[in-house]
């Protein structure tokens, strides 16, 4: 349909030896666990955003020159377009910053993700894992 917005989401992948970094939502969110990131505001690039959401979220400081863009996945259905970054250093105490949305932040190992992972971060994690570095809503790229 034509007049709709596509929002821009970001979403940061932080790995430390095996594991990836996962904010466990409270109840009221849904429950599962998501990667850190948000929705890009008016007037902000991606990067920005990013950096600005790392912090609010887990207490992680990352300059813009170690961010690395991984993946791109374009949701139709939702009209939504995710960039997916990882960071190699960051700074901070690792923490959730905003009890609100998130009851804790953790190191999940790659080999031992939980079973309540949203959708979304599932397909950025495997997209991540599988070296892919654009998708599309519906598209099965294993054929």
């Amino acid at each position: 349909m034509s007049g709709q917005k596509t929002t821009l989401i970001v979403r940061l992948i932080l790995e430390k030896e095996d594991s990836i970094l996962l904010l466990k939502k409270t109840a009221k969110n849904g429950g599962g666990y998501s990667l850190v990131g948000g929705k890009v505001e008016n007037g902000e690039t991606a990067t920005k955003a990013l950096i600005r959401e790392s912090l609010e979220e887990a207490n992680i400081k990352i300059k813009r020159k170690h961010l690395r863009l991984l993946h791109i996945y374009k949701r139709e259905f939702e009209r939504e377009l995710i960039l997916l970054y990882s960071a190699k250093k960051w700074e901070g105490k690792i923490e959730s910053r905003e009890l609100n949305k998130f009851k804790k932040v953790e190191w999940i190992k790659r080999t031992e993700l939980p079973g309540d992972i949203s959708g979304v971060t599932h397909h950025l994690l495997n997209a991540h894992f599988n070296k892919l570095y654009f998708s599309e809503e519906f598209i099965n790229w294993t054929k």
